[in-house]
C-alpha cells in the first residue's frame, strides 16, 4: 500500500521534463527579445537589434533544448 506506482512516477517525470524543455526555450526567446529591444532603445536601431535578439534567443533556446535532451537520454 505504501509503495509508489512506477508508472505514475514515470509519467510525472516526463511531464516535468517536457515543462522544463518548453520553459527553457520560451525563456531564451523572451530574454533575446527583451535584450534586443533594450539595445534598440539605447542605440536607436529599431527594429534590427530586436530581430537579432529574437533570432539569437531561438538559436540559444534550441541549442539548450538539444543539450538537455541529450543529457536526459543518457
Amino acid at each position: 500500500m505504501g509503495e509508489p506506482n512506477q508508472k505514475s512516477g514515470s509519467a510525472f517525470r516526463g511531464v516535468g521534463v517536457a515543462a522544463a524543455l518548453g520553459a527553457q526555450l520560451i525563456l531564451a526567446i523572451v530574454l533575446g527579445f527583451v535584450l534586443g529591444h533594450w539595445l534598440d532603445g539605447v542605440f536607436h536601431t529599431a527594429p534590427w537589434l530586436t530581430i537579432a535578439g529574437v533570432i539569437l534567443g531561438i538559436v540559444a533556446g534550441f541549442m539548450g533544448l538539444f543539450h538537455l535532451s541529450r543529457v536526459l537520454m543518457k
